[in-house]
Formats: C-alpha cells, structure tokens, sequence
C-alpha cells in the first residue's frame, strides 16, 4: 500500500507540472492578464502576492495560478516532507483514523432514533446515489437514474475548468426540490482546484433568531471559495427565476469530496440572497475546507456525512502539521 501511495503522489505531481509546462489549460474568455492587486508585506519584508478571491477569466490567468498553485501544493508536501514520511504518514494518520464514535460523539450529540430516521437515510441514500451518477456515469445515465428529463434541467456546465467546477441544477418533483450537484475532484483540472488551499478571508451573515443578523468570519480553502462563487454566479438567476415559479420548492445543494466542501461555501453564499435563504446542503465526505467558526455557524443548515475512517474530511494544513512533526524524524542534534 505504501508504494502505490509513493507512486500516486509522484504521477499526481508529473501531473500537474506537465499541465502548467504545456498550456493545457483551456482558453476561458479575453486573454488579456488582470492587473494583480496590491501585495501585503511579509515579516520579511518582501511583496506576498494575494491569491485570486474568483475564478480566472482568461486561459493566461489561469495558467499563472495553476504554476502557483503546483509551487504551492510541492512546497507543503516534498518541500517539507521527504518522499517516504508522506506515504508513511498517510498510512499512519489513516489507522488512527479508526476511532471515529471517540471523535465525533459527545454529550452534545443527539443519536438517531425513531420512525423518521429510516426515512431520513433512504432519502440521503438517494440523494448519495445521484451524486455519484453525476460525478462518474454519463449525463443521459445520471438522467435516466433520476427520473429527469431536458425540461427538468435548470442550468447545466458540462465541462470542469480550474476553479469552475462541473455542476448542474435539476427540479426533483418528486421531493419538490431544487437540486444543485456539484462533481468532485475528477479530471485534473479539478485536482488543480483542490491543490489551491492556500487560506483566504471569508465570511458570511447568519441570521438568528430574536437577535437579527450577525456576521461570522474566518478563512476557507482558496480554490473552494473561487469556485463556490463561480457557481455562484451561474446559478443564482436561474434558481431565483424558479423559485418565483414554484414558491413551495426547497433548495439543496449536494456534493461529495471536493464538490461537498464546494457546495457547504456555495450554501453560506446563497443564504444571504433573501429568495434563496433556505438553501441548505447534504455533503457527503467533504474536505476540511474552513475555520472552526465558520463550520460551527453552518451547522444548522449543512449536514455531512462521512464514511468509516474516511482520510479527506479530517486532514488539512493543521493535522498535516501535526502529523508531520509527529512522524518525522528526531534531528540528531535533539537525540544527543
């Protein structure tokens, strides 16, 4: 397992690096490059360039962040780590990964219980399902499984850029919803949105009870954010235009992987456009993809559910740090 783990994460990285050498990336727009906005200064001293808050608009643009973003993830991972600790530290996080229940549960946590729960489940199983026809089975398949048809389709990108996610809005009349499927990381493209995880500032308004509105900020993963609010931007006209026409109709927005972390900020987004502020989000599997504060103040209207001892929702910058300084080895200087 450690060996295909050290072959994966090499393929991963020639990957990436003969996308950004070859120009690969597809044009998108003008190809004019954006002027850069004005730099903060390190404690050094030095300009650090901002990372982009949206999604690239011309195929130059893009290329600039797919080499920063290839610098980037090789400057966390084989610019920290030696080869051999990555793969023995996956594996070593993974096995400690077991003990979910230890985890997650607490004296806060309310257990499953009673009639509705198997309805509840058969119903995520469901939406589970779709997800995975639209992420890896043909359109026409993911249709069919669904029940849909060409008029049920809202809007629809068929075709993943960095930052622009494959996703697609569908009326279900058989749970009255408006569905938003988001795909996870799939083609390379995809990969290149999940290796921008750098930290940007985000923050959204939350709106509570008796107490009016409140603002709750923090940071999310860089290419996440850009791409939650490309969507954004696709979707909120042709959502806005249908609820008008079925007022009665919820909102989900639903993801796995990637696409999960993708559809939780997506959700944060569209719940401060007032026709839109019931959405809520089923993420199954999602990355770690924001601050402590920012997940805590979407609880009430994002449900995740992860699998087993899945590795993506529990490991980000923090726990690679950890992890890190926990396997590698003891500099001879301390052992003396």
């Amino acid at each position: 397992m450690g060996a295909k783990r050290v072959a994966s994460s090499a393929a991963g990285t020639a990957a990436l690096v003969y996308v950004v050498l070859s120009g690969r990336l597809s044009s998108d727009g003008a190809e004019t490059v954006p002027r850069r906005r004005p730099g903060r200064k390190d404690v050094e001293g030095e300009s650090k360039e901002s990372w982009p808050e949206k999604a690239p608009a011309s195929w130059r643009e893009a290329m600039a962040v797919a080499a920063r973003t290839v610098g980037f993830a090789y400057g966390e991972t084989l610019g920290k780590w030696p080869l051999g600790d990555i793969a023995f530290g996956i594996n070593h996080y993974m096995r400690l990964q077991g003990n979910l229940q230890h985890e997650y549960t607490g004296s806060n946590c309310v257990p499953l219980e009673g009639p509705g729960v198997r309805q509840e489940l058969i119903a995520l199983l469901r939406y589970l399902r779709l997800c995975m026809f639209f992420s890896k089975k043909p359109f026409e398949v993911f249709l069919e499984f669904g029940g849909y048809d060409q008029s049920d389709i809202l809007t629809r990108n068929c075709k993943a850029k960095l930052m622009k996610p494959k996703f697609t809005v569908v009326r279900d009349e058989s749970t009255r919803c408006f569905l938003l499927f988001i795909r996870g990381a799939i083609s390379v493209k995809d990969r290149l949105t999940a290796a921008t995880a750098a930290e940007v500032p985000f923050h959204h308004s939350v709106s509570q009870e008796g107490r009016g509105t409140s603002v709750v900020a923090g940071h999310a993963h860089c290419g996440m954010v850009a791409a939650a609010r490309w969507i954004a931007d696709q979707a909120i006209p042709c959502i806005s235009r249908a609820v008008e026409l079925f007022p009665d109709y919820r909102i989900k927005i639903i993801g796995h992987s990637m696409g999960a972390a993708i559809a939780a900020i997506l959700t944060c987004i569209l719940r401060e456009n007032k026709k839109l502020s019931s959405s809520s989000c089923i993420a199954f599997g999602p990355a770690a993809c924001m601050t402590w504060d920012l997940a805590e103040s979407s609880k009430d209207f994002v449900t995740t559910v992860v699998n087993k001892n899945d590795l993506v929702p529990s490991f980000g910058k923090v726990s690679a740090s950890g992890l890190r300084a926990e396997v590698s080895p003891c500099p001879p200087s301390l052992m003396q």
